[in-house]
């Protein structure tokens, strides 16, 4: 029995984060890494801790051991909010539909930036409790 002996993280990452749809960035700061950080990786240039692999496989929703898997994630199926707003815009204009889409995106960066701002606000809070004791 002929045993694969190199797994190649850096593609696993990137074949995940893509087939969930994310950006490099968004799967970063959902990860609490950074984009630069989580490009080395994808790119083989660092090599990830256990932890930093299973930050981001909380984000992609796999356990650790579908992540060292050698066979393929099986892909999520649409839920019900998704099949709605789908529903709502299938009549609409490939125009409207972009510019539906750009508001999409914008309001999600939107909730990223709030995301991360609270998470600095935080961390800046614990930081200045920890200098009070």
């Amino acid at each position: 029995m002929e045993m694969k002996t190199n797994f190649n993280i850096g593609e696993r990452i990137h074949e995940l984060r893509v087939n969930s749809g994310l950006s490099q960035e968004k799967l970063a700061l959902r990860a609490n890494i950074t984009t630069t950080y989580l490009g080395l990786l994808e790119r083989n240039l660092k090599n990830p801790t256990v932890k930093v692999i299973e930050q981001i496989c909380n984000q992609l929703n796999i356990s650790l051991s579908n992540f060292f898997s050698s066979s393929p994630v099986p892909e999520k199926s649409e839920d019900a909010i998704s099949m709605q707003i789908i529903t709502q815009i299938s009549d609409k204009s490939e125009e409207e539909k972009l510019l539906i889409l750009q508001i999409i995106k914008d309001i999600s960066r939107l909730c990223d930036l709030s995301k991360r701002q609270a998470l600095e606000t935080m961390q800046k809070d614990t930081a200045e409790k920890d200098n009070i004791f």
